[in-house]
Order: C-alpha cells, then structure tokens, then sequence
C-alpha cells in the first residue's frame, strides 16, 4: 500500500517551489498562476504565497496598483537551484497559459528551438538481455556489426557494465575474439542469444574501475579575445576546466568535445586538452578500451 500521509505536505512544497519559479524566471507572480496551474482557491494562493516570503523575505515586493508580487533584483533562490530547462519546459513550450508579459510568442513555443541531435536506439530485446547478462554476471553471444573492421560476425563476450556517449548506449565486455575489453554499441547487436551461463570477465577492466582527471583549455592558435570568449563560454577557472571521467570513455569525450589532436588536427577546434608545459603535445594519446 502506498503512503498517503505526507500527500498535503508534498503539494505544498510543490507550490512554494513554483512560486520561486515564477519570481526568478518570470519575474512576477500572481495568484492566479497557483490557481490555474494546481486548482486551489484564491486563500490557499495568498497563504502559499505568504509562506514563501517567510522562507525568502527578500525575494519579492507587492505592487499596490498592479495587485501583483514583482521580484527583487537581488533574489536569491532558497528552494533549489534554478534551470533554464525548467523555465523553458514551465512557460516558453505551450503548457503554461497564464499571463505573460512578453506576449503570446513567449508561450506559445515559437521562442524557443531545440536541436533534436538523432540519436541510434537499440533494440529492446537486446537492451535487455545485455541488461539482465551484466546483472547476473552471464556470458553473452551475440552477432555483432563492427565500423572498424567492417565484420558481421558472432562474438562471445562477458560483459560487466554500460556506458552512455550523449548519443547511444554502448556495452562494455571482454571480447574473447580479441582477448581484450571492447564496447559494443547496443544499436549495432543484430542478434543477441538468451543466455543463463555464469561467466565474469577473466581479469579487472581498469580502464574501467580508474577515473582520471581530465583539463582543457582554450586552443592556444587562437588569439586572446577568442580565447577569453571560450574561456567565459565553458566557465573555465584560471582558463582551464576540469572534471572526472572514466579512463576508458575519455576517447568519447574527446569526440564530444571536439578537442584539437596533438597533432595539430582540427586547428578550428575551440578547445584542447590543457597541458602544464608550454611546449610540447597539448593533448595525450588516449588509451582506453577500443572502439568497434
């Protein structure tokens, strides 16, 4: 049975966490927004709204003559971290028909464009048999169509984890052909068999098991004002951006991010991998599990 106690205390939070939406995206808030968005009644609106300013009582002001609460320039969010995301999704995608002073474009979804990149689905029945064999720790046989070699063959494979590119799911497994750790990209596994044979990788993934720290920087070939531009862009500290990864997906994030090569490669390239020598290779070769 589910739990139904802490439903009113729930709601409410969600209403307090609307109104600090509505004051630090939109700017203003009524008490029709609360009205119109979860039906309650004009006293619960006021009541909910009192109860933010007790939370955050430098957040908002009441306009007398507008019969409105307008927003503090110095607000400062107590409820949760504002998104963007959150903001597009509440009152710029058609959803939210409240009164909105940038007019009807502003909500109607016409302010607002989001590239759709395509993306390559696996099959379900082969998410989930890759799924319940890394679950289980069971050997999987499976015809597999590799890029790089160009083959349709059957692999034996042991796989152990899964990983996410942006893009698509790949499965990472010991490939007994090559005796070696390989990631299969889920969406190009034409077949994959039911299997229920214990088998666990012959030794430890630690490309897998080591995160390592990765920096960039903006590419040195550029000139200063580009570079600052770049910098400013990714909110680098000290002109550089740091953050962890597994060792064995640094290659997909190279790709990503679409660094210069050490060699010189793709010199209009925004960003390189950051290296604490002024000469020299600004980029490391990457060494992690092999592609197919």
């Amino acid at each position: 049975m589910s739990n139904k106690s802490n439903e009113p205390n729930w709601a409410a939070r969600e209403r307090l966490s609307f109104i600090e939406t509505c004051a630090w995206w939109k700017g203003i808030v009524n008490r029709t927004d609360l009205t119109d968005l979860f039906g309650v009644s004009l006293a619960q609106a006021s009541m909910d709204i009192q109860r933010y300013q007790e939370l955050n009582p430098e957040a908002m002001t009441y306009n007398l003559r507008l019969k409105r609460y307008e927003v503090a320039e110095a607000m400062k969010c107590v409820l949760g971290r504002p998104r963007l995301e959150e903001a597009v999704s509440r009152f710029m995608d058609g959803g939210f028909h409240s009164a909105w002073p940038g007019g009807a474009a502003a909500w109607d979804g016409s302010a607002v464009a989001v590239l759709r990149v395509p993306t390559r689905e696996a099959d379900e029945q082969v998410a989930r048999r890759a799924f319940m064999a890394i679950l289980n720790g069971q050997r999987l046989r499976m015809r597999y169509v590799s890029v790089s070699s160009g083959s349709d063959d059957w692999r034996r494979t042991r796989p152990h984890a899964l990983g996410h590119d942006g893009t698509h799911w790949f499965l990472r497994a010991w490939c007994e052909k090559n005796d070696a750790f390989r990631d299969f990209s889920l969406s190009r596994i034409g077949e994959i068999e039911w299997s229920r044979e214990q088998a666990k990788p012959p030794q430890p993934d630690h490309d897998w098991q080591e995160w390592v720290t990765f920096r960039v920087q903006a590419n040195r070939k550029l000139d200063k004002a580009k570079r600052q531009a770049v910098e400013l862009d990714y909110g680098m500290t000290d002109g550089v951006l740091e953050f962890k990864v597994r060792k064995a997906m640094q290659g997909y994030l190279r790709d990503r991010l679409g660094l210069m090569q050490a060699d010189g490669t793709a010199p209009e390239a925004l960003l390189e991998q950051w290296s604490p020598v002024s000469r020299g290779p600004a980029a490391g070769e990457w060494r992690g599990g092999a592609r197919h």
